[in-house]
């Protein structure tokens, strides 16, 4: 057999015949254990900066975040509705004696603004004005149009607004038998807490029509009936100058006065909000929620009743 050639012409020698060399295989690089402990850590920091939104966001944007109310079961609203701290409890004893609140004493100028109705298309302004005017108000839901208008109902919660039942629909309670007055209350109250994350303790029937049944399953849900003293009217849109001269010249030490922010056009309630607390600022009054009015100035005798407030009339 002839010898192989190499490409230069020399013959090669049979003996040179080697394999070819081997190629290395690349090895893979192991990532030394406490580099994946760092990664691991800078993992964690990452999700919980998102999960804060601490990167990016201001002060600002991060104290206006609209918090997540989570939704509660039926036995966590009968839960909460036994609960009563120092304050509820105050307001529950009154509740106790059958009768509802039309206002509260004389000794002191102190008057609380409430609003029925809402949340309605109205209610953000009505809000917007309160604040301007730094005056806390209590606000009489509707159970239906807290269901409707949850982010409205948030707002008025975020805002320190005090919250009252005001049934589910807005039916005359005594022209219902006791277990719909009770299923007007408790379906309305846990509404309110599941949609706002609060527990009311005041009730206040529609049209003020009240009868011993009505007060009584007031009582079992612990809550206070309140009624009022002055009514604006303000439901039969009067122009802004008429609710002002009735607010402001029936006002008296204790008063709580009716308004809307739902069932209908408020416009008028708007306008005149902000000249109401201006006259009744400048007469020396102050202005505090239903609950903080009955508490720090108890109602006399003749402040509370058990008659529906049109029979008092």
């Amino acid at each position: 057999m002839p010898a192989e050639r190499t490409p230069s012409g020399r013959r090669r020698d049979p003996r040179d015949r080697r394999p070819p060399p081997r190629r290395r295989r690349k090895q893979k690089r192991r990532v030394p254990p406490f580099a994946l402990a760092i990664i691991a850590i800078a993992v964690v920091i990452g999700v919980i900066a998102l999960a804060t939104r601490g990167g990016d966001e201001t002060a600002t944007s991060q104290a206006t975040a609209e918090p997540v109310i989570p939704k509660v079961s039926e036995a966590d609203i009968a839960a909460a509705a036994q609960q009563l701290g120092p304050r509820d409890q105050e307001l529950v004893n009154i509740g106790q004696t059958g009768v509802s609140v039309n206002k509260g004493g004389n000794g002191r100028k102190v008057v609380a603004l409430t609003f029925d109705d809402g949340p309605g298309p109205d209610t953000p302004a009505i809000l917007a004005e309160l604040k301007q005017l730094n005056v806390p108000a209590t606000f009489f839901v509707i159970g239906g149009n807290v269901q409707e208008n949850p982010d409205t109902f948030r707002q008025v919660v975020a805002a320190g607004h005090e919250i009252g039942v005001h049934t589910w629909d807005h039916k005359d309670m005594t022209t219902l038998k006791p277990a719909q007055q009770k299923a007007e209350i408790e379906s309305t109250a846990g509404e309110i807490l599941s949609t706002g994350g609060v527990a009311s303790r005041l009730f206040r029937a529609p049209y003020g029509s009240v009868d011993p049944s009505v007060l009584k399953q007031s009582q079992d849900a612990k809550l206070l009936s309140v009624l009022w003293d002055v009514d604006t009217v303000d439901w039969t849109r009067p122009t802004p100058d008429q609710i002002v001269q009735t607010a402001v010249s029936q006002a008296q030490p204790g008063s709580i006065i009716l308004m809307h922010d739902g069932g209908g056009d408020r416009a008028s309630t708007v306008a005149a909000l902000p000249r109401i607390v201006k006259d009744l600022r400048a007469k020396g009054y102050q202005f505090a929620t239903v609950g903080d009015l009955v508490i720090s100035n108890p109602p006399g005798p003749d402040d509370i009743s058990a008659e529906s407030r049109s029979t008092q009339r």
